[in-house]
């Protein structure tokens, strides 16, 4: 699990030149510093305008000492690639305004550092032995006077539910890189980084063919598309999800044919769905609901025995795995949404399409772009289903990290087991429980509780946001009353609306975060 304390240490360049060189009496506080950066127990920045004087000083400094010029550069150059290995930069920022030309009194790179700080940091220090940093608004501090109590004093204590800010803040880099380069090149659909992701998702799934799409609900769509589900077809699903899965099915004036949960890990029950299958079923449609995969081994049968196809809906469960596959490999067709809180998210609407079979992936690839095999020629009724150019950019930025944060999620998630199982001493909480032969991707750490209301209220007092993943299930929703399915006919879905609670879930989570969060279970 990520261990790190939620504040951001901005080092100014005079306490890194003391650092590097072991300079003056402060020196050893600066590294102390900077090694629990190296850790990851806190964040350590650096501003990118510093950095040439920053190499300037040290270079100068060790020239008095040393006289062979290569020797002088080859030594700093070490010296600083060594805390660049670990320190995050912040961007360049220069004067746009004449009116910004006021802002700074003396010190024109103090005024840089606070102004980039500001703009690209939740809650930034600065470390500066400057007694006259110019930082106006900004917290600056002598490396000797920041410690743990002056850390935690300052640190948020604000339990995040996504982390989606400390994530893009570990990536900004590459994510401003990446932007730039399709911004520069002005190919915002289907620039050359759709292929490139679609690419590198099937080297991370093993899979033969991913299209990138819109959104993870028009990947169902164009799942169904590809298969020629017609009006009137029926396909087996479960009634508690997003309503997407449903409500896909309904876009193709198809019928959902609801079959109830499992009662430990609310997915689909496969032993209930060959009860449902009719002369009119044409495809089953599991959902892998938090990020585990359903018993697919189980749905396969079944699919295979009726001649029907498979459409994982992996809409949270992207990078999941069924028995040491990813989940494209169970099914004839897998979707997932890169919607910005899924496990791997993008920053708008996302979505791809995952599958083994050459003729799915043809044809798929051709609705995406309304139905056309070359420009202006179709040969199908499609869509406008791709994802934008941009939105690939950022998950190139994150994916070489995904494996390490489902992880990280799963860490936090066995953390959560623990101390709330430890500290549940009524046993009025029911765990989540994920099957043996599986790896879920974690999108939300979901309870069973009987007195969600007052769990709810006592977290929301100690400052933990939580949320229902779902209060109503499906065949309950007005939308679908023309299916004309009674209450009590779904039992264990509709029990489960009334029990579900998700506390926050991220890779990022934190003891001393988790820790708020497990002691309200007391």
């Amino acid at each position: 699990m990520v261990n790190r304390i939620d504040i951001q240490l901005v080092f100014d360049t005079n306490v890194l030149v003391d650092a590097l060189l072991a300079r003056g009496q402060y020196y050893q506080h600066t590294i102390a510093l900077l090694e629990r950066a190296r850790a990851g127990e806190l964040e350590g920045w650096v501003a990118a305008h510093s950095l040439p004087t920053l190499y300037y000083l040290v270079e100068r400094t060790l020239q008095a000492e040393i006289h062979d010029r290569r020797k002088v550069k080859e030594i700093a150059t070490r010296l600083i690639t060594e805390i660049m290995g670990f320190l995050k930069v912040l961007p360049q920022c220069g004067m746009d305004t004449v009116e910004s030309l006021a802002d700074f009194e003396l010190d024109y790179e103090d005024h840089l550092i606070t102004r980039i700080a500001k703009n690209y940091l939740s809650n930034p220090l600065v470390v500066s032995r400057d007694k006259t940093f110019e930082g106006r608004d900004l917290n600056v501090q002598h490396p000797t006077d920041i410690n743990d109590e002056l850390l935690d004093a300052l640190a948020d204590d604000k339990v995040d539910f996504a982390n989606l800010a400390y994530q893009q803040r570990q990536i900004l880099p590459s994510l401003e890189q990446n932007l730039h380069a399709v911004l520069t090149k002005c190919n915002f659909i289907m620039g050359d980084e759709v292929s490139q992701l679609e690419k590198q998702l099937e080297a991370f799934t093993a899979s033969r063919h991913a299209i990138a799409c819109s959104s993870g609900t028009d990947a169902l769509l164009l799942a169904m598309m590809a298969m020629d589900i017609q009006p009137g077809d029926e396909i087996i699903t479960t009634p508690f999800t997003f309503i997407a899965t449903a409500e896909t099915i309904a876009l193709m004036k198809a019928v959902p044919v609801f079959v109830d949960i499992e009662a430990d890990t609310l997915n689909i029950d496969a032993d209930k769905i060959e009860a449902a299958v009719t002369a009119r079923t044409k495809a089953i449609m599991p959902v892998s609901l938090y990020g585990q995969p359903a018993d697919m081994d189980q749905i396969n049968a079944i699919a295979e025995k009726h001649d029907l196809k498979v459409i994982i809906d992996g809409a949270q469960s992207f990078g999941a795995t069924y028995k040491g596959k990813t989940e494209v490999h169970h099914c004839d067709i897998f979707t997932t949404s890169f919607f910005p809180a899924k496990p791997l998210g993008c920053y708008g609407d996302g979505g791809a399409v995952l599958t083994n079979d050459d003729v799915f992936a043809e044809k798929i690839r051709m609705l995406r772009v309304h139905g056309q095999n070359q420009r202006y020629h179709h040969k199908y009724i499609g869509m406008g289903g791709r994802l934008d150019t941009l939105q690939a950019a950022i998950l190139l930025a994150k994916l070489p990290h995904y494996q390490e944060e489902l992880k990280a999620r799963n860490e936090v998630a066995m953390a959560y087991c623990a101390k709330i199982g430890s500290a549940d001493s009524s046993n009025a909480v029911r765990l989540p429980r994920i099957k043996d032969d599986r790896m879920s991707a974690w999108a939300q750490f979901t309870l069973q509780v009987h007195d969600r209301e007052k769990l709810q209220e006592n977290l929301k007092q100690a400052g933990i946001p939580t949320a229902i993943h779902y209060p109503m299930p499906l065949h309950r929703q007005k939308c679908f009353s023309y299916l004309g399915m009674a209450d009590g006919s779904l039992p264990v879905a509709e029990r489960a609306s009334e029990q579900v609670l998700s506390l926050p879930m991220n890779a990022y989570m934190v003891e001393k975060k988790l820790d708020y969060a497990y002691t309200v279970f007391r």
